[in-house]
């Protein structure tokens, strides 16, 4: 059970807009989490940074020049000494420079990129939190499913060859859970998927618009499972942890289309205004 954060949930909205000028960053939110957060908490806070520091690590290991992203927890020292000396990285990394430097791959045709998910995705099944491991199950069977759908647009003229539509799809789907063996093994038009996730339909339907509509979509989806799975968290850190993942999709739209960052940035204090109050005794 994870501690209450009255006030730092509760003072979300006035830490969202400070005094009606910019919303408040990801950083800007993560240093005041870091702040509040007890040790267990915070921990698993790092948890969710953890995509920030894959993508940091990619970056170092294959010297692509991207600028390092500070949403992650690791600092780029630390990253930098691990690809040396992986022993002081998280499980999931260091199982993954193993497999790189071994020429070895969980599956084959993966890049670098889907190698190391890979590894993530598995750690993070493992983790006791609900939270952690309900988001990051979500994210992973959201992910597949994209790229299952994405990779039959692509191969439509490929239809009557199995063999190869087959083995296209699997250098992307990562991991083998339920979701992962459907888009494998199955030729229905929906792969299957609707028995198995409750937002299968509605993917699909979002695949047949366009493609801003379609990411958009993909992120009302995650918005909506982040609101789901809190629903009883109140002032819990899960509250915290699911206010920043939806922070983190704000940022995003207001940076690719400020209509939209907008429309989200007001969903987001909506919500918070409609939800949390402090208690009285506090």
């Amino acid at each position: 059970m994870t501690s209450n954060y009255y006030y730092l949930v509760a003072g979300l909205p006035d830490l969202l807009l400070d005094e009606g000028k910019q919303p408040l960053s990801c950083i800007d939110f993560l240093e005041e989490a870091v702040e509040q957060l007890d040790g267990a908490d915070l921990r698993l806070l790092n948890l969710l940074r953890l995509p920030y520091d894959n993508q940091n690590l990619l970056s170092l290991l294959l010297k692509t020049g991207k600028l390092f992203d500070t949403r992650g927890s690791i600092s780029e020292e630390t990253l930098a000494a691990g690809l040396k000396f992986p022993d002081e990285l998280p499980t999931h990394m260091l199982r993954f420079l193993e497999a790189f430097q071994e020429n070895r791959s969980p599956a084959p045709g993966l890049v670098p990129a889907d190698q190391l998910a890979w590894f993530f995705y598995e750690s993070m099944a493992r983790q006791e939190n609900d939270f952690i491991r309900e988001w990051y199950t979500f994210e992973l069977q959201l992910r597949n499913s994209i790229a299952g759908i994405n990779c039959r647009k692509e191969l439509a003229h490929l239809e009557t060859l199995a063999t190869e539509r087959d083995k296209a799809i699997s250098a992307v789907i990562v991991g083998r859970d339920e979701v992962a063996e459907a888009l494998l093994r199955s030729n229905a038009p929906d792969f299957g998927l609707s028995a198995i996730v409750p937002w299968a339909d509605r993917l699909f339907a979002l695949s047949r618009g366009s493609l801003q509509e379609f990411e958009k979509g993909i992120d009302l989806l995650r918005w909506e499972f982040l609101s789901e799975i809190t629903v009883d968290s109140h002032f819990r850190a899960e509250t915290v942890f699911a206010n920043f993942i939806k922070l983190t999709v704000v940022e995003r739209w207001l940076a690719l289309d400020p209509a939209t960052g907008k429309e989200q940035l007001d969903r987001l204090l909506e919500e918070l205004k409609a939800s949390y109050s402090v208690p009285a005794i506090f």
